[in-house]
């Protein structure tokens, strides 16, 4: 068979693969132009796939491509096991290939180490043999490496290195994720992922998206085998999107014009209608998705489980039965019209960017958990519904008639009736005791408060000596790690640093943070925005560190992450606050900081608030001492909370 013959019934075959069995005839006679070599070769190929759940389950592309070198033996006859030849092999001089980690239609991938690199883990991608003999597999395996080159972000896999084997297969090395799938994260939370950790994992895959939809490439295969969690410490992970082996790149530098025919690429079940029917692929093709993925996150399966591929037309085309409400009770409302608008039928309908998607479904999902606790931190400061205020005055410190001896009581009055002289004489003294009561009680008040006070001195002292001892405080222990950096790139390892040196623009940092108590920890640097204002950016916690949250443990250590001193020479001011319970008026400004992509509060009433807190609880200052030889700074306040502005030079 001809190659030109042969590309044009692939091309065909692909725009015919994703089309309901019962509807393919009249769909195969009408892009073979009724050509009865093309119809029959065409048809033939459909035919051959035989299992349509493996395929709603499976990218297209990959589906055929095995089906397609199964039935032509000529085009693949070249397939030999590299898989095998590569193990133990060094590629380049430089990556020793481990094992295979992933097998496809299209390629290989194998864990190796950078012998160049102290052995850092890396990720080989080989494209298989067979496929060398498909021009569009080339194409589409040199095209993931132009769209990894585009896109800088770090939410998305990076690419390191790129080149061919000695008998010319090409090959792509990326970063190694250690983590796990998204799809691992789903199975074990079959009920739906807690809220809290599938905000940030959703604000996380909207900046992705986002930032490679500016780059004009379209990923066309976002599911959750293809996003990672890559884990950075205890409680924290960093999405990462990988797999742009059929992402669509515009303005392509490897292939500038766009083959005609190209058909339906992705995995059925995660496709928008419009890619279903094999139309233009745009951004919100990829914010459906997102959707479909969302939805599987928060309610533990997928919006529509079809078992054709015209059955899943036809239920997109109907729209949503199941609400993603109905299947978790407790997921906002908000929430759900955001998830429902990105399953929309039509792309003009849903939102159009996809850093807008997550970041609104995001909010919705965290304003839940910060209503929740910022309810809990309000209702730990009410006051016991039966406690009363006890007022002691100053009659206190007088005696009572009833405390004195019997001796020196009153006498009670006689019950037989006397005579007018005993009567005069009982006033007379009757009189004289009351004087000398009067007198005795003076005298007895006199000596009673000189007793008090000064025993009452002394014991003072003594109980303030031993309730600053015993009393509640706040410590905790921090340091800068600090990088130096020259034209832009790392200069030097490095160096630890207690924030006493005038550092450089340019130079990045990491605030370290130590306690053996457990508490709630806030870090805001405080700047001036453009109208020259007072502005404060979050530092602590971010979405990418503790999960967002700023609840710590005993004894955990925090690194944050990396910042940068920049602008115009003078002084960085940042806020570390240190409490025991967490603080209301701090939980709204970082649910209101996690809104901005650079964590900036745009909310002036709560940038005010925030200010009016930290400026209210700064006084006085707590105890603050340096340890020159480890490089750290320890401070101590004491009461629950602990307000400490730590102030850092740069030129």
């Amino acid at each position: 068979m001809e190659p030109t013959l042969w590309d044009r019934i692939q091309e065909l075959y692909y725009s015919a693969l994703p089309v309901a069995p019962s509807e393919r005839g009249e769909v195969v006679a009408r892009i073979c132009d009724s050509d009865p070599i093309l119809m029959q070769e065409v048809t033939s190929l459909l035919e051959a796939d035989d299992s349509s759940a493996d395929f709603l389950k499976s990218p297209v592309f990959e589906v055929g491509l095995k089906i397609i070198s199964s039935n032509h033996p000529d085009k693949s006859a070249a397939a030999s096991s590299v898989p095998n030849q590569l193990l133990g092999v060094t590629i380049d001089g430089r990556y020793l290939v481990e094992k295979e980690i992933g097998h496809g239609g299209m390629g290989t991938v194998y864990l190796a180490r950078d012998q160049r690199l102290h052995n850092k883990r890396t990720v080989v991608k080989v494209l298989l043999e067979k496929s060398l003999q498909n021009e569009r597999v080339v194409q589409k395996f040199q095209q993931e490496k132009e769209a990894l080159a585009r896109v800088d972000h770090h939410g998305v896999v990076n690419i390191l290195d790129a080149g061919e084997l000695t008998d010319g297969t090409p090959y792509i090395v990326m970063q190694y994720i250690d983590g796990i799938s998204l799809r691992e994260a789903i199975t074990v939370e079959p009920g739906g992922m807690d809220f809290e950790r599938a905000s940030r994992i959703i604000q996380g895959v909207g900046a992705a998206l986002s930032a490679v939809h500016e780059k004009k490439i379209y990923h066309r295969d976002l599911k959750p085998e293809n996003i990672m969690l890559q884990r950075l410490g205890p409680g924290e992970e960093l999405v990462k999107v990988l797999d742009f082996g059929i992402a669509k790149v515009k303005e392509s530098l490897v292939a500038p014009s766009t083959l005609s025919g190209a058909g339906v690429l992705g995995t059925v079940l995660y496709m928008s209608p419009e890619q279903l029917r094999g139309d233009r692929v745009t951004a919100a093709s990829d914010i459906y998705s997102f959707a479909v993925v969302a939805y599987e996150m928060l309610t533990g399966r997928r919006p529509f489980n079809p078992d054709t591929i015209g059955h899943l037309a036809e239920m997109q085309r109907q729209g949503v039965r199941a609400k993603p409400a109905d299947l978790r009770p407790r997921l906002p409302d908000e929430a759900q019209a955001i998830i429902l608008n990105g399953l929309a039928f039509g792309p003009e309908a849903r939102l159009a960017d996809a850093r807008e998607f997550g970041d609104k479904l995001s909010r919705a999902l965290m304003n839940v958990e910060v209503v929740v606790r910022a309810e809990s931190a309000a209702n730990s400061f009410d006051p016991p519904p039966n406690a009363a205020s006890t007022i002691v005055s100053g009659s206190a410190l007088i005696p009572q008639l009833s405390t004195l001896p019997d001796a020196l009581k009153p006498s009670p009055p006689l019950v037989s009736g006397p005579s007018d002289g005993a009567k005069a004489g009982i006033k007379q003294k009757k009189k004289l005791v009351l004087a000398v009561g009067a007198i005795f009680l003076v005298v007895s008040a006199i000596a009673m408060y000189w007793i008090i006070y000064r025993r009452g001195s002394s014991s003072d002292k003594e109980l303030n000596t031993r309730s600053s001892a015993m009393s509640p405080h706040r410590s905790l222990t921090y340091s800068l790690t600090v990088q130096k950096m020259r034209d832009g790139m790392p200069y030097k390892d490095p160096f630890e640093s207690s924030g006493q040196e005038i550092f450089e623009n340019g130079y990045k940092f990491r605030l370290n943070v130590s306690s053996r108590q457990a508490g709630y920890l806030y870090v805001f640097n405080e700047g001036a925005d453009e109208k020259d204002q007072t502005g404060f950016t979050i530092v602590y916690p971010t979405p990418e560190t503790n999960q967002g949250s700023a609840k710590l443990e005993q004894n955990q250590n925090l690194q944050t992450n990396w910042n940068t001193f920049a602008g115009e020479t003078g002084t960085e001011r940042f806020w570390i606050v240190w409490s025991a319970t967490s603080v209301t008026e701090l939980e709204i400004a970082r649910y209101e900081a996690f809104k901005n992509r650079e964590g900036a509060l745009t909310d002036s009433s709560v940038a005010k608030n925030l200010r009016d807190f930290l400026v209210q609880h700064s006084d006085p200052q707590p105890e603050t001492t340096k340890d020159t030889a480890r490089q750290r700074t320890n401070v101590r306040s004491d009461g629950d909370l602990l307000v400490k502005l730590v102030e850092l030079e740069h030129r």
